[in-house]
């Protein structure tokens, strides 16, 4: 018996009910709407001899205020501003300061398992390179094709990266190395250009997707209610528009696969022995 199975009849489909496994998101419009669909799945859950684990179980709230949320039995549930689903990290506020702080303490964490390599004057800044480009950025970048990235997010991901390339080459700001001549020693592209990358790589691929597929409609929901006052938030649509803008490509472009990929692709330097 499957978890979609016993609340076959409770899921309205994204984005207001996400399934993954036993992680579940419901999102509703009021919090009086959201304790009747907690309420509907403890009662479903229970006729198959299952039970909501309330511990692991948090509300989060973009519109404030204090109001509680009460499961079935009147237990309040706790209210967090931020909260992990599948690895990436949803703040209250709409913003990604706390995802791209995770995923930069989630990169130091695989670097320092491959210290023993990366740290070793024995090996070659090109085989520390790969190490990095296939252990310790992924990590860095996980979930990031979603990030509306802001400059502070540009700034904060690259120091990260250049102090670890830095200390595989075995050098200090006080060597006065200047950056572009790290990445090309360890054939890194910026990180910023992988993030843009990435971002229009799966752009390209919703858009290429149905109509009536999840990732479309999310990508063209259309949101009520007025932004407010003030310098407005970076939405992810503006960071794409302009990743697009500085390519020069088009969304028209990105119905043609392989015209896409090529104009949007970041690829890592490679040094003169490598070309032969």
């Amino acid at each position: 018996m499957t978890l979609d199975t016993v609340v076959k009849h409770l899921l309205e489909g994204p984005p207001f009910t996400l399934l993954y496994a036993d992680d579940v998101a419901l999102i509703a419009d009021s919090r009086a709407e959201l304790q009747l669909k907690i309420q509907k799945w403890q009662s479903a859950l229970a006729d198959a001899g299952l039970k909501l684990n309330l511990r692991k179980t948090e509300i989060m709230s973009s519109l404030g205020g204090d109001d509680v949320v009460l499961d079935a039995n009147g237990t309040a549930f706790t209210q967090t501003e931020q909260f992990q689903y599948l690895g990436s990290i949803l703040s209250a506020d709409g913003t990604v300061d706390a995802a791209v702080r995770g995923r930069i303490a989630c990169a130091w964490l695989k670097w320092r398992e491959a210290t023993g390599i990366l740290c070793d004057r024995r090996c070659s800044r090109v085989l520390k390179g790969k190490i990095y480009r296939t252990v310790v950025r992924p990590a860095m970048m996980y979930g990031s094709e979603c990030w509306p990235v802001t400059k502070a997010h540009e700034r904060m991901l690259n120091t990260a990266e250049m102090r670890m390339l830095r200390w595989a080459c075995g050098l200090t700001r006080r060597d006065k190395v200047c950056n572009e001549d790290i990445r090309t020693m360890m054939q890194t592209a910026p990180i910023q250009r992988k993030l843009r990358a990435q971002r229009l790589r799966w752009f390209g691929h919703v858009m290429r997707r149905s109509p009536l597929h999840p990732t479309r409609q999310a990508l063209e929901m259309e949101v009520t209610g007025k932004r407010p006052r003030g310098a407005p938030k970076k939405r992810w649509k503006d960071t794409v528009c302009k990743g697009m803008r500085e390519l020069g490509v088009t969304k028209d472009d990105a119905q043609d696969r392989d015209l896409w990929r090529r104009r949007t692709k970041t690829a890592d330097p490679v040094n003169a022995r490598d070309r032969r």
